[in-house]
């Protein structure tokens, strides 16, 4: 184990159980993770499986929560790697995000668009007492180069403290999941098919012909001819156009 993995003091983490049965654990909670992560942004939701997410908890300024925040919980979740990660792998642990993506994410127009002009470093999600409908994720970050400029060391420093966190987050007195969230909406349109939907969301998500392919038990042949359906019904011609009418029936353009 590298030295610079386990914390210096373990002064935060007891601190935080001291407010684990408390109002104060939240804000506890951000202030222990800042002391072990300088410069960390990070982000504490409820996954759900057919409903938006719910923020508990986060330290972006006004400007990241409008740019970020607003726009994934509008409908932008449905596309990110770790939530589809979670629906279909529904487990504890850190998770990198080149780690969970498909093959095709950042040449899709999710990140193209989305993803990179939110300037976000080294991202990783955590999860913690996930279920087949909810669980807590942790995502973690930075929106400034990090000071360290070894990628795999905030995923190491978290592993590491993932199963004190992981205990205390069972700990917690959590408030019940409110019932007025969006519902799940997939990218739906009247002029395609069940099929083709299933296939435009999947390109959507950053996953390849050959991917969607082995997802679907269907030949790359039949993909291709999904797409080609696709981009003629919607009287589109690119990935960029079939992603700009998933923004604006999401409404958050």
């Amino acid at each position: 184990m590298q030295k610079d993995i386990a914390p210096t003091s373990l002064e935060p983490l007891a601190q935080l159980l001291s407010q684990v049965d408390c109002k104060g654990f939240l804000p506890e909670l951000q202030t222990c993770l800042e002391s072990y992560f300088a410069g960390i942004d990070l982000v504490l939701c409820r996954f759900h499986r057919l409903r938006s997410p719910e923020i508990l908890l986060h330290n972006l300024n006004h400007q990241q929560e409008a740019k970020t925040l607003h726009p994934y919980c509008a409908g932008m979740y449905q596309l990110d790697p770790f939530y589809q990660h979670w629906l279909n792998h529904p487990t504890t642990g850190v998770f990198r995000l080149d780690d969970i993506a498909p093959s095709e994410f950042r040449r899709s127009e999710y990140f193209l668009t989305y993803y990179t002009g939110l300037g976000l470093h080294d991202e990783l999600m955590c999860f913690f007492s996930p279920n087949t409908n909810t669980t807590l994720a942790f995502s973690f970050g930075f929106y400034q180069p990090p000071l360290h400029p070894d990628g795999r060391l905030l995923s190491e420093k978290m592993a590491y403290l993932f199963p004190l966190l992981q205990a205390l987050l069972e700990k917690h007195h959590w408030q019940p999941a409110g019932d007025d969230g969006a519902g799940f909406e997939e990218f739906m349109d009247e002029r395609l098919s069940e099929r083709e939907q299933q296939v435009a969301r999947l390109f959507l998500q950053g996953h390849s012909a050959p991917a969607i392919a082995d997802l679907l038990c269907i030949s790359p042949g039949t993909v291709k001819n999904h797409r080609k359906n696709i981009y003629g019904k919607l009287a589109i011609n690119s990935q960029a156009e079939l992603f700009q009418l998933f923004l604006r029936q999401l409404g958050v353009e």
